[in-house]
């Protein structure tokens, strides 16, 4: 049996060598979201590094930068480490607790950035005559003042499903669990993939909880491998051979772009578990930083966007402009981290 402890994040270090309190404070934060424990010396820490890259991708993504084309993985990737590290723990939390810690590590500080965002939006509203209201409508309660907040709302919903399945599932052998798990993944893509009602971003945030749907029972399957040692090697090479040949005959019969996304995402969660190393300081601590960096780059992205189309010198490449904005984002993240308002990042 794996420790309880195996997949939370360890306290990021400062670069000087002495513990930063709110670089660890943040840490502690990335853990939660996902619903990890501390980790000992088997911790899993590619997946640190790998929901790093994707966070990371999904930030290129939003800036327009061109090659955001060969990150498709990054969503699926991201969604399916969260349900992973989520059904990774040693024994669920009382679902009472799990609301609540849940609740303080995703929906307040998704409650803060609308708050932010929704300043934005009425300059906006006051400047153009226009609104993300105008666009979302009374969906906005589930996806938040600007459209990538939605994700906060669904990790949420699905901490709380993999705590709940999991503990409908406690008398079953874990490898049934696993098996049930990853066949939920491939029947959940193979309907999305016949009718696509994930195309596109009409309706958000809809599309987006449906394209990462397959994803919560992949990192139930993933989560519930790792977590027993008997299955940790084998049961993770089975689901991965078992879903990547499935989603390849989906993407092949009904071409759905969909599932090859996912096979990819599957290959680099498949390599990510091997991955036990002690990252370097720089790495968790900016695997501390990274959701936070996800919450404020929308932010910054105007603000750059702003900023360059005002100066008398030539505008910034699409790839300039995105690695500015990355690099910003996270110098505004460790400043919010330094100040009362680190438990929003």
């Amino acid at each position: 049996m794996t420790s309880p402890d195996e997949f939370v994040l360890r306290p990021p270090v400062a670069l000087g060598g002495r513990q930063d309190r709110p670089a660890r404070e943040a840490a502690g934060r990335a853990a939660s979201r996902d619903g990890a424990a501390a980790t000992g010396r088997d911790r899993v820490a590619g997946f640190d590094v790998l929901r790093l890259a994707a966070l990371v991708a999904i930030v290129w993504f939003h800036t327009g930068a061109p090659g955001a084309e060969y990150m498709a993985w990054r969503l699926p990737t991201l969604a399916i480490i969260s349900a992973t590290l989520a059904a990774g723990r040693g024994e669920p939390r009382p679902l009472a607790q799990q609301v609540r810690k849940s609740g303080s590590r995703l929906l307040l500080p998704w409650l803060f950035w609308c708050g932010v965002y929704g300043v934005v939006e009425v300059a906006t509203y006051l400047r153009h005559g226009t609104s993300i209201v105008d666009e979302l409508g009374g969906r906005m309660f589930l996806t938040g003042t600007s459209v990538h907040l939605w994700y906060l709302p669904f990790a949420f919903a699905m901490v709380l499903f993999v705590n709940v399945a999991r503990r409908l599932t406690a008398g079953v052998r874990p490898s049934y669990s696993c098996l049930l798990a990853a066949l939920l993944a491939v029947l959940s893509l193979a309907v999305l993939a016949i009718d696509k009602p994930y195309f596109g971003d009409e309706g958000t945030p809809a599309p987006q909880w449906l394209r990462c749907l397959p994803a919560v029972f992949l990192g139930l399957a993933v989560g519930t491998a790792t977590r027993h040692a008997e299955l940790r090697r084998s049961g993770v090479i089975a689901v991965v051979l078992h879903n990547s040949a499935a989603y390849a005959l989906i993407a092949a019969g009904l071409d759905d772009e969909l599932a090859v996304r996912y096979g990819l995402a599957m290959l680099l969660v498949a390599l990510a578990s091997t991955w036990r190393f002690e990252p370097p300081r720089w790495v968790a601590a900016a695997v501390g930083m990274a959701m936070g960096v996800y919450l404020v780059h929308m932010s910054v992205h105007r603000m750059v966007y702003a900023v360059s189309n005002r100066l008398p010198t030539p505008d910034l490449t699409p790839s300039a402009h995105a690695v500015v904005v990355i690099f910003l984002s996270f110098a505004a993240v460790w400043a919010l981290l330094q100040s009362p308002l680190r438990r929003f990042v």
